[in-house]
């Protein structure tokens, strides 16, 4: 990693962070950075004035560098992207850290989000059970017909009558008349 000067930090941060969105360097490369001025300003509060973003997000890309370096190297590649590299630094045991970070690659991000925060709240669970039901959860694709019905109010107000005595809405009560309806004439 080649050492700059505080100037030169200053605008390859400001350009990675304040700048084009699309031509970002990877995060690692970015973090290192991050800590560098850090290290010349003292504290992330100043460091992220400087910087004009928030001392959160300086914080954020400074736990990188607290990941294993398998899992660095993960992101420096570009197989993690950096919402998940922060979120995987929050779970605590090194191991699993590496654990997760493999079993995420490849996915989409909101999908390496969800395996993330099941691994932290099921430490002891399968990842690849987990990943295989989230799989199979996007495979069924049901359409849905929204059926705009006509009613007078008495009607109604018989069925929020009927849906209140079975605890349920009348739309729902409408749905099971419907799904009786079709099974009792083998539609």
């Amino acid at each position: 990693m080649k050492t700059m000067d505080e100037n030169e930090l200053l605008a390859s941060l400001y350009l990675n962070l304040k700048g084009s969105k699309k031509k970002r360097e990877n995060w690692m490369e970015i973090s290192n950075q991050c800590k560098q001025l850090r290290d010349i300003y003292g504290t992330t509060q100043i460091t992220a004035a400087k910087l004009g973003v928030s001392d959160e997000l300086v914080r954020a890309i400074l736990t990188l560098l607290t990941l294993p370096e398998e899992v660095q190297q993960h992101i420096k590649n570009n197989n993690i992207l950096f919402d998940a590299g922060q979120r995987l630094a929050r779970i605590k045991n090194k191991e699993t850290q590496i654990k997760v970070a493999e079993a995420i690659i490849g996915l989409k991000s909101h999908d390496q989000r969800q395996v993330i925060q099941y691994a932290k709240g099921y430490p002891h669970a399968s990842l690849d059970d987990f990943i295989e039901r989230l799989a199979d959860s996007k495979d069924k694709i049901e359409t849905l017909i929204l059926l705009i019905l006509p009613l007078q109010e008495d009607t109604f107000t018989i069925l929020k009558k009927m849906g209140a005595k079975e605890k349920s809405s009348p739309e729902k009560l409408i749905l099971r008349l419907i799904d009786q309806w079709i099974e009792k004439t083998n539609l």
